[in-house]
């Protein structure tokens, strides 16, 4: 069974290299050998899983007679559910391109980057060493370059290959010193058991701390955290299975990359915190951008930037299986987004051309918001002590609680805004609260199917005060949605909104060259100002 891992990205290495030599004539061809490739790597990931599951890790390595490792693939459970995500998403993903790149003489190429990109990042999730790791990395990021400049005809998708490229440049060297810091004073790490390692590792503080700074910089260019979270956003020209395939799995490697070498990662106080922040940062400042997105596309894109914020900041709590939970949810939902995006614009339409339908409030904003809290609290409360008494522990999953209740008592807000019959909003109700405990109860079971292999890790010393250092920010943009026809709130309300339109908008680099210099002012650096303040005045 150990020879599957090195077989799973065998198989997905060559069928890039078959996809490439089809040439564009034969664009089917190289789908359907890509497609099956990926299926197969998702069967034989999942007969990883169940291996593992049963009889533990397995690995299979390169050493010398020493037994030091050179090269070679690792799998534990954290690993098989990590590949289980990386191949099922590529396979559906490329299973839906079949279709809607049909007749596009760049299919071929998109097959061949995008097995490629899924045999790197798979070598990413499962390298034994940190040199592996980090050339598997290297690899993944050349092939989504590759993948962005799909048609490079287009200036926004220039644009968006040129700004992702150099994003990734820094991400990768900030990776690649730390391995030749790593290299020079510690050797190459042993993945396997870094957790064993990890003690005589923490003895040099100062070559810890900058080891786990410089990873975690290349965490936040691959994952478009700020301040180089730029690239994302300026991605949007690329086709929708490109945009799937970055959105529900490329996008989530700044986590795996932490969550792996957690051992050393979470034991620098600097890092960890300074990952608190530039997430907690990207989260609040990706959903802003996210609620004042008129397109699809760009809507979904912020989300991204806000749930990787989210993710990054679980990191930096130390909560690393709430951060592996939250990226396979997030992978598996934003894929079904993206793909279904064009019928997302579709059922807008009809809805626009219905005639609108009268609604009334049942009950005052002030009753809503405490009846709204009051049953996601208990929901989660109830769920929480019933089928996950120690959620504050090891785990971290405390923190997706949080959100949990957030969501829940958002959804009991709409709910008690309508005017429906009382059955019909009891159901809905008990509905909302069946959720949390469904959600809940798989929490549960995959934190403790996780616990085996990330150990007894602690959490930041401070990790409850952080958490309530971002409530305020987050009710404060709840308060400015709901509430933007309050007399207080509307001036804040504008000058927000005014900052999120011009913030969110990406501009062409060649129109920038080509404007002149007496035109850089402060009007053409905000080329949205003026027309965000008449929209946020009307």
């Amino acid at each position: 069974m150990s020879a599957l891992a090195p077989v799973l990205v065998a198989v997905l290495a060559l069928a890039a290299a078959s996809a490439a030599l089809t040439g564009p004539s034969r664009a089917r061809l190289a789908g359907r050998i890509s497609t099956g490739a990926a299926a197969l790597a998702c069967a034989l990931s999942a007969a990883l899983a169940a291996r593992v599951a049963v009889h533990g890790a397995l690995s299979a390595v390169i050493s010398t007679s020493g037994g030091r490792v050179l090269a070679g693939l690792y799998v534990n459970r954290i690993t098989a559910v990590l590949l289980l995500l990386v191949c099922g998403v590529s396979a559906v993903v490329q299973a839906f391109a079949g279709s809607y790149l049909r007749g596009d003489v760049r299919a071929t190429r998109f097959f061949a980057c995008t097995s490629l990109l899924t045999a790197a990042t798979a070598a990413i999730v499962s390298a034994a060493t940190l040199v592996g790791l980090a050339v598997a990395w290297s690899i993944a990021g050349v092939a989504l370059c590759l993948l962005l400049n799909m048609y490079a005809g287009l200036p926004a998708a220039r644009e968006g290959a040129r700004k992702t490229v150099r994003a990734l440049a820094i991400g990768d060297g900030a990776l690649w010193i730390a391995v030749a810091l790593a290299l020079s004073r510690w050797g190459d790490l042993d993945l396997r058991n870094l957790s064993v390692q990890a003690p005589t590792l923490r003895t040099d503080g100062t070559l810890l701390a900058l080891f786990a700074c410089l990873v975690l910089v290349a965490a936040l260019a691959r994952s478009a955290q700020l301040p180089l979270q730029r690239w994302l956003p300026a991605t949007l020209a690329a086709p929708t299975p490109v945009s799937a395939l970055l959105h529900a799995g490329v996008i989530n490697a700044g986590g795996v990359l932490l969550v792996r070498l957690s051992p050393l990662f979470g034991a620098s106080v600097l890092a960890s915190t300074l990952a608190f922040a530039l997430g907690a940062a990207t989260l609040v400042h990706g959903t802003l951008l996210m609620i004042t997105k008129p397109d699809v596309k760009g809507a979904l894109a912020h989300s991204t930037m806000g749930q990787m914020g989210f993710m990054i900041m679980t990191c930096g709590l130390g909560a690393f299986a709430a951060a592996v939970f939250h990226l396979v949810a997030h992978g598996m939902y934003k894929a079904t987004l993206f793909l279904g995006s064009g019928s997302a614009v579709h059922r807008h339409v009809r809805h626009s051309k219905a005639p609108p339908r009268a609604t009334r409030t049942v009950a005052s904003s002030g009753a809503r918001a405490g009846l709204s809290a009051l049953l996601g609290a208990a929901a989660v409360v109830g769920a929480a002590s019933v089928l996950h008494p120690h959620v504050g522990g090891r785990s971290g999953s405390g923190a997706l609680l949080l959100f949990a209740w957030a969501t829940a008592a958002r959804g009991a807000w709409g709910l008690l805004g309508r005017d429906l019959a009382r059955g019909v909003l009891a159901a809905a109700l008990a509905g909302v609260v069946g959720a949390v405990w469904a959600y809940v109860a798989w929490l549960g079971a995959f934190t403790g199917f996780l616990a085996a292999d990330l150990g007894r890790g602690g959490l930041h010393p401070a990790s409850p005060w952080l958490l309530a250092a971002l409530v305020p920010a987050l009710a404060v943009l709840a308060a400015l949605r709901s509430a933007a026809g309050a007399r207080r709130l509307r001036a804040l309300h504008d000058s927000v909104y005014v900052y999120a339109l011009s913030a969110g908008h990406v501009a062409l680099g060649a129109t920038r060259r080509a404007r002149p210099a007496a035109a850089a002012s402060a009007p053409a650096r905000w080329p949205l100002l003026q027309a965000g303040s008449q929209a946020a005045r009307s």
